[in-house]
């Protein structure tokens, strides 16, 4: 028990000593608005959100003047909780989150204040609790995108490029939202084309290397990384295993397939964080964020990993590597 407080002080020390920097920086310009980008753990999808959300807003005369500041919980679920209080007792002029479950933290956190807040690739905005029923019905001064991933395009990519793909596997984490809906979407696909679905269902990433190892046992042919953080975070253990097995791996993330998946047609998120940063001027010129749609990025991106398929014995189309954005060696 004292170990646990002694951990719970430090990482509220750790909290406010973040937000007094943060303050320390703000008050350099007080006329200026202020964005704090909270995220609760380092991933590529959101660097990508914030690159094109800081490139955006700073190519507007009204969002040049902002102040942006990231602050993260480093993976840490008490930190990301501390932090999310602590940023309800400051005046920020909103709060633009990262994914789902840093998004629910600041939703929480500034319930029953009017500081909006954007949020950045929540798949079900609705089943995350940020919307009452549809898009249309918020539950606050908030707005945001979907980062719903083009999951035809990516069946298509695998059936053209493993045609003999029967049997499927996935691993994700039963308790994000995120994962849910991405798996219910992986399964229609599945049940469209014919394909057999094998699913393990994990609570924590230790865990991943068995929930792979039996998939592998079973034989699948192929596998998808799902839209699923726990997965994403450990996908290096999930393609080493894969590669052992000789498995191609799928996914919707780019920079999954630059490690070493065969490929995806996958969301822009660095144009996902360019909506979001539209998003943030029309705030920033007097709009409530209620009054503005959830949106989403225009279009999907192919990306290949040619070395990947050299391993595995499948050879790309000349037609897509063309169509490609990036073609990793």
């Amino acid at each position: 028990m004292q170990r646990l407080l002694l951990r719970n002080l430090v990482i509220l020390c750790l909290a406010m000593l973040c937000l007094a920097l943060i303050y320390q920086h703000f008050t350099k310009d007080r006329d200026a608005p202020r964005i704090l980008v909270f995220q609760d753990k380092p991933e590529e999808w959101a660097d990508a959100l914030k690159l094109g959300f800081d490139n955006a807003l700073r190519a507007d005369p009204v969002g040049k003047r902002a102040v942006v500041v990231t602050v993260s919980a480093a993976s840490d679920p008490q930190a990301a909780t501390n932090l999310s209080q602590a940023i309800a007792s400051e005046h920020y002029t909103m709060v633009y989150a990262l994914g789902t479950q840093a998004t629910q933290e600041v939703f929480q956190a500034l319930k029953g204040t009017d500081t909006p807040i954007i949020f950045g690739a929540v798949t079900d905005p609705v089943a995350a609790g940020l919307y009452q029923g549809s898009l249309d019905k918020p539950s606050g001064n908030i707005t945001g995108t979907q980062d719903i991933w083009p999951y035809s395009a990516q069946f298509d990519l695998m059936m053209q490029l493993v045609p003999t793909l029967k049997t499927l596997g996935i691993v994700y984490n039963s308790s994000e939202v995120n994962s849910q809906v991405s798996v219910s979407m992986i399964k229609r696909e599945c049940q469209r084309r014919g394909i057999s679905l094998m699913e393990r269902a994990v609570t924590e990433p230790s865990q991943i290397t068995l929930a792979v190892g039996s998939l592998i046992q079973n034989k699948i042919d192929a596998f998808f990384v799902p839209a699923d953080n726990t997965a994403q975070g450990n996908s290096q253990v999930i393609l080493a295993a894969c590669f052992r097995a000789h498995i191609p791996v799928f996914t919707g993330i780019s920079g999954i397939v630059q490690n070493g998946a065969l490929g995806t047609v996958g969301t822009n998120y660095v144009e996902l964080g360019k909506v979001n940063a539209r998003q943030a001027i029309e705030i920033l010129k007097g709009k409530e964020a209620k009054e503005l749609s959830v949106l989403t990025a225009d279009k999907g991106d192919l990306y290949l990993n040619q070395t990947s398929a050299n391993k595995l014995g499948i050879t790309i189309p000349d037609a897509l590597l063309k169509r490609a954005v990036a073609v990793y060696h």
